[in-house]
């Protein structure tokens, strides 16, 4: 057999082969146009195949032997015997090459079971060509076959990745980020479950709010704990490095009873686990089950490792937009209560972004119309635009400023404003916008009424009730929706209904009265005889207890009792407020004696430590008193500690 010399190992096979049995005869009897086929063959550094004769006698020569594998032996067998599971695909092509049709297929899927002792999906190119012998009909079919797996599983991995990314960019919510990932990750690998495990502040538990599942697959969902999984793998798991299992039964890493047990009543046969480290600490990991035991590819674990990376920073951008779409919620909800007006302007254009509802009620003007600062200048009093227009300066340049000045309303009223301004920075320390609080220092008489009350019907009849004695009602259906803009409520009463869970019971009176804050409350509820439920309520704070049933007369009366409260305090903060004026206008020459006065200084030691005559000092003294409205010097101490300023006792001599 001269013509197999040089054919490597096939062609040594080939020689060594008992062809006595063979429909081809020994190869002594072959016929010229096979052996030239069949050395040309074992030549070749391409996997080839040559299939001879009617009953389609396989050969191929070495470079066919890795991507056999373990299978048995094909040589001088008819293929469709041997190769049992690629003869569907191949059985069309070969009949066409035995018609004198030579073909040519790219990427053909094959599953191939015995080459690596497991099944495998793998693709394919390759040429079918007829092969002429003497008699000038097809003799045989020659094969040349070129393994595309690898290019195919790698173009399929991009393709995914690409829509992957694409899908999860239009994806508000953190949950529905995972959930997507998790269902598209599953059909890709067709799993049997995919999910996020995110893992408690101290590590030592895991929870899954949502996975998705494949048919009758039982759902993942629930409180875990990290022990669960073995000592082995949660090791690995923090160590960063992903987890591949085959089959939970034979892994060494699960080979605790009690580990194999929980993976298999889990219905995690086999699992792929890719951990996500943030500042050197295991926080969540993306898992994939299979019911049954699975050979995972090393492209497999790589594609989970790296959908997990991308997945949690579309989640964290997701929590994160959420947060600020949360935050922006609560701060309109705090702008739209609050009594002071926030606005927030373009730095560059000076354009309105945002003026809070309050300017309706306090400058008369609507928002939507509010839109530019010049509008803001022409509302200035005369007296005070100047200085309020260079302090708005001084906030395009970077500083925060404190203001107080006069507004003119359009029907010709005049409130006080006390402003806050401040620069906002952008992520290069560049001022884009600046914002502000504009507080109406205007006294408040206490007409607003607050109504906590989650019952529905009995809210509106209280509404209708008070809006009929001419109060300002505002409602709110929990203690929570109340408490949560109470800091920034103008004074008024509280009407709170303690008969629904919502309402807290006491706890809006007891935070009040913790915060000391100017907002009275009355409590209505069913002491049903019981005099301890009124004093309980008394004692968190409350000015009023009304047992149901009550008249109306009785919440007005103690309505009125409350606004006449709030007036008296306004009265009183008015009148500090306008002595800390008089206070901060005083000539520092005066100021000092007042220090000096509240210090028990006498007129001579004051005179010494400041450098001035007695005389001089009882004159500043005249002065300070008649500025401050005082009588005596005890009334003087007595309006200046009201204000906030605290007398310094010294040891002196006279």
């Amino acid at each position: 057999m001269q013509f197999l010399t040089g054919g490597g190992t096939m062609g040594a096979r080939i020689q060594a082969f008992d062809w006595s049995a063979s429909p081809l005869g020994t190869p002594e009897t072959w016929l010229p146009s096979l052996r030239v086929t069949l050395s040309n063959m074992l030549r070749s550094k391409m996997p080839t195949y040559l299939l001879w004769g009617e009953q389609l006698i396989t050969f191929y020569n070495d470079a066919c032997l890795p991507l056999r594998g373990i299978r048995p032996e094909a040589l001088g067998q008819p293929l469709p015997q041997v190769w049992a599971e690629i003869w569907d695909v191949a059985s069309p092509l070969v009949t066409q090459a035995r018609h004198g049709e030579a073909t040519y297929v790219q990427d053909v899927p094959v599953w191939i079971v015995q080459r690596k002792g497991y099944p495998e999906e793998t693709w394919w190119n390759a040429s079918f060509s007829p092969v002429m012998a003497e008699t000038g009909d097809v003799g045989g079919v020659l094969i040349v076959i070129h393994e595309t797996t690898e290019r195919v599983l790698g173009e399929q991995r991009l393709r995914f990745l690409v829509d992957l990314s694409t899908r999860l960019r239009g994806i508000p919510d953190a949950r529905g980020v995972m959930a997507t990932a998790a269902e598209l990750l599953g059909r890709h690998l067709k799993a049997s479950r995919v999910g996020y495990a995110e893992l408690s502040e101290i590590g030592s538990s895991f929870s899954v709010e949502r996975d998705w599942v494949e048919g009758a697959t039982p759902t993942f969902v629930g409180q875990y704990r990290m022990s669960d999984v073995g000592l082995f793998i949660e090791n690995e798991l923090r160590a960063g490095q992903t987890v591949r299992i085959d089959d939970a039964s034979t892994d060494a890493r699960t080979a605790d009873e009690r580990v194999a047990a929980a993976f298999l009543r889990a219905n995690k046969r086999a699992t792929i686990i890719a951990p996500l480290i943030r500042d050197g600490r295991l926080v969540a990991a993306l898992f994939v089950h299979q019911v049954e035991p699975r050979h995972w590819r090393d492209d497999e674990a790589t594609l989970v490792q790296e959908v997990a990376e991308r997945t949690w920073t579309s989640v964290l951008r997701a929590r994160a937009e959420t947060d600020l779409q949360e935050s922006e919620a609560r701060f309109r909800q705090f702008a739209e209560h609050s009594t002071d007006m926030l606005w927030i302007m373009n730095a560059e254009t000076l354009q309105m972004e945002y003026v809070s509802p309050v300017i309706e009620r306090v400058w008369g003007w609507s928002a939507e119309l509010f839109q530019h600062r010049d509008q803001w200048v022409e509302t200035l009093h005369p007296e005070d635009r100047e200085r309020a227009l260079k302090t708005n300066e001084r906030v395009l340049r970077g500083d925060t400023v404190v203001q107080e000045y006069r507004i003119v309303r359009p029907d010709g009223s005049m409130r006080h404003i006390h402003a806050t301004g401040f620069p906002i920075f952008d992520e290069d320390q560049k001022i884009r916008r600046i914002a502000g609080i504009a507080k109406d220092v205007t006294q408040h008489d206490g007409s607003t009424v607050y109504v906590v009350d989650s019952n529905e019907a009995s809210r509106r009849d209280l509404c209708l009730l008070l809006q009929g004695a001419s109060y300002e009602v505002k409602t709110f259906a929990s203690a929570q929706s109340f408490l949560e803009v109470a800091p920034v409520l103008v004074p008024g009463g509280v009407v709170l209904d303690i008969r629904s869970p919502e309402a807290g019971e006491l706890t809006i009176p007891r935070e009040l009265k913790a915060r000391r804050a100017g907002l009275p409350v009355i409590v209505i509820g069913e002491a049903r005889g019981n005099v301890a439920v009124g004093v309980q309520a008394m004692k968190a704070g409350a000015v009023d207890f009304l047992d149901v049933p009550y008249r109306p007369e009785q919440l007005l009366d103690a309505l009125a009792s409350a606004q006449a409260t709030i007036r008296e305090r306004a009265e009183q903060d008015q009148a500090t407020e306008r002595v800390k004026a008089l206070i901060a206008a005083l000539p520092p020459r005066e100021r000092e004696v007042l220090d000096g006065l509240l210090a028990g200084g006498t007129n001579k030691i004051i005179a010494r430590e400041l450098g001035l005559s007695p005389r001089t000092v009882e004159a500043h003294r005249a002065r300070i008193m008649e500025r401050l409205g005082a009588q005596n010097l005890p009334e003087l101490v007595q309006i200046a500690v009201a204000a906030g300023l605290q007398p310094k006792p010294q040891d002196r001599q006279g």
